[in-house]
């Protein structure tokens, strides 16, 4: 049984998996595959979470604590984009599966 720490990440994982997915769906078809209030549900999770953690962000940013980045976080996302993207597996949910 999942606990409660696992279910909101599942659940967070699920909508943010799906709005990757509608985003392709209106960037190449040009309209949602799924029924608005379905998608909406699922932005309103990702939302309240970018909310979350941007509050977080901005307070670190604000107290000093890190001091200034080392590195280009451009490049630093690239190779995690392309370690996502080398990535295989047999899961059903997984974009890079075999």
């Amino acid at each position: 049984m999942l606990d409660e720490r696992d279910r909101w990440m599942g659940n967070l994982q699920t909508a943010a998996s799906a709005l990757v997915t509608d985003l392709a769906d209106v960037r190449v078809r040009g309209y949602l595959k799924e029924h608005p209030d379905v998608v909406a549900y699922g932005l309103d999770q990702v939302a309240a979470a970018v909310e979350e953690v941007r509050a977080i962000v901005n307070r670190e940013r604000a107290a000093g604590k890190w001091g200034p980045l080392e590195g280009d976080v451009t490049a630093e996302h690239d190779e995690a984009a392309a370690d996502f993207a080398n990535h295989a597996c047999d899961c059903p949910f997984c974009l890079c599966g075999t």
